[in-house]
């Protein structure tokens, strides 16, 4: 089978849903290498063109130090949100690992009811050494989750800097200019980040 044919291949998959072809697409997207990109190009080109005429996600982005309440805010609100009758994908952004160049934070583990929904997808994904937490991938495989059915898609990053909030605010928006975290407003994003501090004063 050729390359081409099976991009192809996945993306179907991916608009049909299927689990294990989302994994295997966003892992395609965050790749580095040079074939690997090729194919991840066309195969956001196909899900992008599928999906011209289809009501655009919500994005929701996190932000905030290790430890503030992020991954539990995000079980208690993806567990309403899929209970609700949306499909929900989250990408928690984690630290790269020096030897592998993956996650090693694992996100995943601190939300158990959420991982296991099955109107919900959750996947680490590594900075790559990116400031800010949100890399060019993020927003990549944003699309893949969106073309595989998930109305609500939230980033979560753990690192609490200027940058990493405005860059989770481009990724949410799907127009420029637009400063929504799709239907919240950007003043959300902030408070979520310092969310540390405001449990510290109850």
């Amino acid at each position: 089978m050729t390359a081409d044919r099976t991009v192809a291949s996945l993306a179907d998959q991916v608009l049909d849903g299927a689990r294990g072809a989302v994994a295997r697409a966003v892992t395609l997207v965050e790749s580095t290498r040079a074939d690997h990109r090729r194919q991840a190009r066309e195969l956001l080109t196909t899900l992008t063109a599928a999906r011209r005429d289809a009501p655009p996600a919500v994005r929701i982005g996190l932000s905030g130090t290790p430890g503030a309440g992020k991954s539990t805010l995000i079980e208690r609100l993806g567990g309403t949100l899929t209970a609700a009758g949306h499909r929900v994908g989250v990408l928690a952004v984690d630290p790269s690992s020096p030897r592998t160049g993956g996650s090693v934070l694992g996100d995943k583990t601190r939300m158990p009811t959420l991982a296991v929904d099955p109107r919900a997808y959750i996947r680490p994904s590594p900075t790559a050494g990116t400031l800010g937490g949100v890399t060019r991938a993020t927003a990549q495989a944003i699309t893949v989750l969106e073309a595989a059915g998930h109305d609500v898609v939230i980033v979560e990053t753990p690192v609490e800097l200027a940058d990493a909030v405005v860059d989770a605010v481009r990724a949410a928006a799907r127009r420029a200019g637009e400063l929504l975290f799709g239907t919240f407003p950007v003043e959300f994003a902030l408070d979520v980040a310092c969310v540390d501090r405001y449990s510290d004063a109850g």
